[in-house]
């Protein structure tokens, strides 16, 4: 990934390089060679724990590894010892490492005269005790990574002042290192970065979490946001009598928001940390959302078809009112000219835009534990034209049921036993090696437990004529005791049927993924009135 670059040109002086961007980067390049080096001089057993500590914390950090503008002498200093420490303990790093690996080993000669039975049950012991001593040092190494990676985000979400106090106490660190091995090498240097870069424009991606018990984080922010946009869409149908709501638009994807506030805030020049978020940055957000969407209506009478209530009654075609509500949306391009972004903003932004920090954008909308699911749709991915079972139909054209129920498994984190990689595209493959449709296409709910067997289908709820109040209450009620539900959203009529993954419940709304848009507050991209029934799955 590039580094920004920048450069200062101050009138009659001599140019000088940026020593914060030069250490930076070669801090970077020391965190692959202790990977590769650790990883070199580790058991099978060990470097499985090993990768889980460099992928949570290489994930986290990824964005706060590339160049930063300036910093005060204060941490170059901080940085520089910090460096030369670590290069000091490189050596006894290795000596230690090589220990550990020889007292690993099983001694394959025993001293004396002894007879073939005696080593053979002496052999069988060793190797007994030495299963289980690794089986104990593999799950407490799998904690103690765990706890390091929480422990870091914990640590990195305090002030700027107590990261600098943190790297001043270089020698106590270093002392932990050299007991905790490479992993606290690691933290040392991920700790150094964040201190360094939590100022800047990269500081968005910490802002997820609470550094206080009365901190304000951004998805706090995000939620409100949310609620607010939802609020308004029902004010505007509480206050428009109709028959029949249509929503047409879709709201401003929550990362062009969110990268345009990071840069909007910095001004080009880390004008001002965005790693927490105050009532006053809250505001300058919420501006920003509402610049980025706007809500229109009008109620207009039309001629509906409108289905018979059983297959024998024909369609039959009636007047209505219909409330069309359109949502009208800005890109983060257009949003860049509309507030005249300087070149250095210009340069921050494409930076952000990168799809290399696409997780680390939906860890801080969503949460650290989201995974790419969150962006399966229907259409326009590369398993959109695989067929439904033996019909004609595609996942594109009718795959939002399948589509949702593999967001769900690939969110329960479930075994997903050959089905390697898993996503909608895999996931309709096995099913079609095992009937998992009918003739029409209609998904089969039995084969899903025979592809993926720690995800079992459980039931079906119907919802037809309940009240919001009711049906948020049995949504709610099966998602809190730990059920998967996808839900029906457009009435279940014949041909009119569209299926998403419940992810949350926040409040009074219902948080979705869609495998048709990119809404994920289910009741303001579609009338709860329609929202027909659910089903439910159970993940061992």
């Amino acid at each position: 990934m590039s580094n920004i670059k920048t450069r200062e040109v101050v009138k009659g002086t001599i140019k000088t390089i940026d020593k914060s961007v030069v250490a930076t980067q070669k801090t970077k390049d020391n965190i692959v060679s202790v990977k590769q080096k650790s990883e070199n001089a580790t058991t099978n057993e060990d470097r499985n724990v090993n990768e889980y500590a460099v992928n949570r914390i290489e994930t986290t950090t990824r964005a706060t590894i590339v160049g930063t503008g300036k910093v005060k002498q204060k941490g170059n200093e901080s940085v520089k010892t910090t460096k030369d420490n670590i290069i000091k303990t490189k050596s006894s790093i290795k000596n230690i490492k090589t220990k550990l690996t020889e007292k690993r080993k099983i001694k394959n000669t025993t001293k004396g005269i002894k007879t073939s039975q005696q080593v053979a049950k002496k052999s069988k012991k060793v190797a007994t005790e030495s299963v289980k001593a690794s089986q104990r040092a593999i799950k407490y190494a799998r904690e103690t990574a765990r706890r390091t990676y929480h422990g870091v985000k914990l640590a990195v979400k305090a002030t700027i002042s107590s990261i600098k106090a943190i790297i001043a106490g270089t020698k106590a660190l270093i002392s932990a290192l050299i007991a905790g091995g490479w992993i606290a090498l690691v933290v040392i240097i991920v700790i150094c970065l964040i201190g360094l870069l939590c100022g800047s424009v990269f500081g968005i991606f910490f802002s997820g979490e609470k550094s206080s018990s009365n901190s304000i984080t951004m998805k706090e922010v995000i939620a409100e946001c949310n609620q607010e946009f939802s609020d308004k869409l029902q004010n505007i149908q509480d206050t428009n009598p109709h028959d029949e709501y249509v929503l047409d638009g879709n709201m401003a994807t929550w990362k062009d928001v969110l990268i345009i506030y990071a840069v909007k805030q910095s001004g080009g020049n880390n004008q001002q940390e965005i790693a927490t978020i105050d009532n006053n940055k809250k505001q300058v957000l919420k501006n920003i959302f509402w610049d980025m969407n706007q809500l229109t209506h009008e109620v207009k009478t039309e001629m509906v078809i409108e289905q018979g209530v059983n297959a024998l009654e024909k369609p039959k075609e009636v007047q209505k009112q219909v409330l069309h509500i359109t949502i009208t949306s800005k890109t983060a391009e257009q949003m860049k000219t509309e507030y005249h972004f300087t070149p250095m903003q210009l340069q921050q932004y494409n930076e952000l835009s990168s799809e290399d920090y696409a997780m680390l954008w939906d860890g801080v909308i969503y949460g650290l534990d989201s995974g790419e699911y969150i962006n399966w749709r229907q259409k326009g991915a590369a398993w959109s034209n695989i067929r439904i079972g033996n019909t004609t139909s595609t996942i594109g054209d009718i795959g939002c049921l399948v589509t949702s129920i593999s967001i769900l498994i690939e969110k329960s984190g479930v075994d997903t036993g050959n089905i390697t990689p898993f996503n909608p595209g895999t996931f309709v493959e096995a099913l079609n090696k095992n009937n998992g449709f009918d003739s029409n296409g209609n998904l089969q709910y039995a084969p899903i437990n025979k592809v993926v067997p720690d995800f079992k289908y459980m039931g079906n709820v119907n919802l037809r004529g309940k009240t919001r109040t009711e049906k948020l209450t049995l949504i709610t009620q099966y998602f809190n005791q730990g059920y998967y539900l996808v839900v029906e959203v457009k009435g279940a009529t014949p041909g009119n049927q569209h299926w998403v993954a419940v992810i949350g419940i926040d409040g009074n709304s219902v948080i979705m993924v869609d495998p048709g848009t990119n809404h994920t507050n289910m009741w303001n991209a579609y009338e709860f009135s329609k929202t027909s029934q659910f089903n439910y799955f159970k993940a061992n």
